[in-house]
């Protein structure tokens, strides 16, 4: 797991995977899933990624997981000014959001 939020175009495998490679290119998305009861409920995530090497073949082709996911980091996507207030907010503003974080089995 990293301590700071990923920049985008970061290269990651996860635990409880295949070792497949998916690369970072969404941050806090916000998605429905399945409630449990018959019904959905909007959570967020981390991360939505994509698989290496295929991208994103439609839009139904985003993985999402979050950063106690990740297994390793294989590469750190770029980091300018804009980035780097980014990553030093982003806990504090997902600590007030109204959507609870997701999970990933």
């Amino acid at each position: 797991m990293t301590d700071k939020i990923l920049p985008l175009g970061s290269v990651v495998t996860l635990k409880n995977g295949d070792n497949t490679e998916v690369m970072i290119v969404s941050r806090a998305s916000v998605i429905e899933v399945e409630d449990g009861q018959g019904g959905t409920k909007s959570v967020y995530f981390d991360y939505g990624s994509v698989v290496i090497p295929n991208g994103m073949q439609t839009p139904d082709n985003l993985f999402f997981f979050n950063r106690e996911n990740v297994k390793e980091v294989l590469f750190e996507g770029y980091r300018n000014e804009d980035e780097k207030a980014f990553e030093e907010h982003y806990d504090t503003w997902m600590k007030s959001a109204e959507v609870p974080k997701g999970s990933i089995k």
